[in-house]
Formats: C-alpha cells, sequence, structure tokens
C-alpha cells in the first residue's frame, strides 16, 4: 500500500515556480513550498494578499523543488505539505532537518487523519483538513507569523 501511495504521491502535476517583487528588493523576501491541489491554491494566493506590500519578494514553488532553493535567500519559509502513511514528502523532512535556522519555518500539514510536524519544537507547525471554508483563516495566521519572523529579523 506505501508504494502504491508513491507512485500516487509522485504522479501528482507540480505547482509551477513563480516570483513576485523583485528579487533584490528590500529585506523582506518569503519562499513558499506547496503542492497542487484546490485548497493550498487558494491558502497561497490569501497568505500572498494578506502579506500585501509589506513583503517585497515571495517566491512560489512546488514541494518537489525545495532541495534546489537556499534557505539563506529567505526570511521566512512556509511549506505546505500533505501527508501520506502518516509521512510528508522525504524532501520537506531533509530540508526542515538540514536547515540551520528552523524558526523562520512555517508548517501546515494537511490530512484528515495524518497530524505529521517536524522533529524541531523551532519549527512552527500546524495541522488542518483541506477544507475550503477554512483557507481564510489559515491563510491570515500564516501571514501573521510570517510578518511577526520578518519583525523579530529587524530588531
Amino acid at each position: 500500500m506505501i508504494g502504491l501511495l508513491s507512485v500516487w504521491g509522485c504522479a501528482l502535476k507540480s505547482v509551477e515556480p513563480t516570483g513576485d517583487g523583485g528579487r533584490d528588493a528590500g529585506p523582506s523576501r518569503v519562499l513558499i513550498a506547496t503542492q497542487k491541489s484546490d485548497f493550498k491554491r487558494s491558502v497561497v494566493s490569501e497568505i500572498k494578499d494578506n502579506l500585501g506590500d509589506d513583503v517585497a519578494y515571495v517566491r512560489v514553488v512546488d514541494v518537489r523543488w525545495l532541495p534546489n532553493e537556499k534557505p539563506g535567500n529567505f526570511n521566512a519559509i512556509v511549506i505546505l505539505n500533505r501527508c501520506m502513511a502518516g509521512r510528508p514528502d522525504p524532501r520537506v523532512e531533509t530540508f526542515i532537518d538540514e536547515l540551520p535556522d528552523k524558526k523562520k519555518v512555517i508548517v501546515l500539514t494537511t490530512g484528515q487523519l495524518d497530524s505529521w510536524r517536524p522533529d524541531s519544537t523551532e519549527v512552527d507547525a500546524m495541522t488542518s483538513a483541506s477544507t475550503m471554508s477554512t483557507t481564510s483563516p489559515i491563510a491570515r495566521s500564516i501571514a501573521d507569523k510570517v510578518l511577526n519572523i520578518i519583525d523579530s529579523q529587524s530588531e
């Protein structure tokens, strides 16, 4: 069964990478890594709306491309991932494990029965079912956390 879940997970369509704002603009740069689903697409869109002009650059990539990203280029990192068989995409775990500054990471894990959280207590981890009626409060909460991370770095 785990093998089937792995094949299914690898067959999912990928999120197209995007970057809003100037790469060199200001000290507020955010990486959002996500997976393709209506729920996650809505949450990402609302996070970006909530961040507005407070963040100079937002890069959105598929979770699959996390190993290609340089965490040092970002002030805050948001990861939206789903659990399969109780585990996230292995690239999420590896990325978080290898991060020197885990305090700048916010992870939202979706799944009905799964509640995976990173091993590090420094990571701000939350879980949710993929219910469209909850996208706005979740996005607002994540955006507020991102802004708090950025504010704490400027102090």
